[in-house]
């Protein structure tokens, strides 16, 4: 504590009590005038300036020993203060910053600012689901060691999860490679049906720049199928008192996950509840009926390749042409019932490809969007032969032929037909 008198040479009280708050490393030391200026004016100024207190000359001992302690006393409560708000921050944000690693950074700030919301319980709101899954991530892990795996998964959701975040989605649950986001909830918005497909775009955008530091990692090239589907679902906590999650929950969930299934990699379908409330201008390349397991109606999809103003994003040109292959390759394959391997087994032929899709030809009627599981029967000198996994996406126009979409295809595989198709590229020919 300073006691500083207003008479001095050179540089009076007041201009020292400026200068002393003008300093960072001196402002916080109180400061009582000690002076026999006590007029008015001259106490105004001197509280003005910063200082603590004002005690006129001539003074008592007894007092000014007694304003001292006191204010000495008080300072150290400041400090004290002071110090226990900045642990009290720091605590706060570490307490956030770890929260947030496990829900989106909207539901921890929502959570710590208002804590009974902790409580179990819920609300009905209308909301916008997007559920995402990587293509080809299971055969992927399959062929990794364990510890490459997670660095890829987690090379995938840290660009994923910066992505959602800008949208302002919240995760509800990561799944393996598997995310499922809400927009809308816990904090409203009007639009949250166009912030869900404008960050599905973005998120497939995103893949881009994945897939090249996995390549750069030794890793394959990963796809990613993303469905999102808009209504009435039930948000809140649930679990226990010793475990809780903020979640949504409802049929309209499953119904979102059920339309990301009909999905081929770089693919996003949307329902048309969720079109319906987009007023932003829509690129839709395409549509399609389904009729989802556990519906009781069938599903109008269509697929989204951009979304103008304000987001103003839309994904490249995928499609590619199919080259005809000059001998036709025989396969068999089945049609995957769920997750699981049909027990029927249809025989055909593969007549055209390219990096990413083929044309096969069968007897066999096949659903658009259905899933196969194809054997290609390895040919000395021509082919290795092995496992493809893919989606229909419908008949080649003006052939018999069935356009499929790669889901995946073992690595020795895909590095024959990416040679056959360097090729055929270059061969004289039609491309269909």
């Amino acid at each position: 504590l300073i006691l500083l008198d207003v008479m001095m040479p050179e540089m009076d009280g007041f201009e020292t009590c400026r200068r002393l708050k003008a300093a960072e490393q001196w402002r916080q030391i109180p400061v009582i005038f000690l002076t026999s200026k006590s007029e008015t004016t001259d106490i105004v100024k001197g509280f003005e300036l910063g200082a603590v207190d004002y005690v006129a000359k001539p003074f008592n001992a007894h007092e000014l020993l007694a304003r001292v302690s006191t204010h000495l006393m008080i300072d150290e409560l400041r400090r004290s203060l002071a110090a226990k708000n900045v642990e009290l921050a720091r605590a706060h944000e570490l307490v956030r910053r770890a929260f947030g690693r496990y829900v989106s950074e909207e539901v921890a700030a929502s959570l710590l600012q208002s804590p009974e919301r902790l409580e179990l319980g819920g609300e009905e709101r209308e909301v916008t689901i997007l559920m995402s899954d990587l293509r080809g991530f299971t055969a992927l892990a399959a062929r990794q060691k364990p510890k490459d795996v997670i660095e890829f998964l987690n090379l995938y959701l840290e660009a994923m999860v910066d992505v959602i975040s800008r949208y302002e989605g919240t995760i509800d649950e990561i799944i393996g490679d598997a995310i499922l986001v809400i927009f809308g909830a816990p904090v409203a918005s009007t639009d949250h049906a166009a912030k869900a497909v404008a960050c599905g775009l973005a998120m497939q955008l995103a893949m881009s720049d994945v897939n090249k530091r996995l390549v750069a990692k030794g890793a394959t090239e990963l796809e990613m199928g993303i469905g999102i589907h808009t209504g009435r679902v039930i948000v809140g906590n649930i679990g226990s008192l010793r475990r809780t999650k903020y979640a949504a929950v409802g049929s309209n969930v499953n119904l979102a996950g059920r339309i990301e299934s009909f999905t081929t990699g770089g693919q996003l379908l949307i329902s048309e509840n969720t079109r319906e409330k987009i007023q932003s201008p829509l690129q839709v390349a395409g549509q399609f009926q389904v009729e989802p397991k556990g519906a009781a109606r069938s599903l109008q999809l269509f697929e989204v390749r951009g979304l103008g103003e304000p987001f103003n994003l839309s994904l490249p040109e995928k499609s590619k042409a199919l080259c005809p292959m000059p001998q036709p390759l025989p396969i068999h394959f089945t049609v995957l019932e769920e997750k699981f391997v049909g027990r029927t087994v249809h025989a055909g032929r593969l007549a055209a490809v390219s990096d990413s899709e083929a044309g096969i030809e069968t007897e066999a009627a096949l659903a658009p969007l259905s899933n196969l599981k194809i054997d290609l029967e390895p040919v000395a000198g021509a082919n290795p032969g092995g496992e493809i996994y893919a989606k229909v996406i419908g008949p080649v126009a003006g052939s018999p032929q069935t356009h499929i979409h790669f889901t995946s295809v073992s690595p020795e595989l895909k590095k024959w037909l990416q040679q056959m198709v360097a090729r055929l590229a270059t061969a004289p020919g039609p491309k269909s």
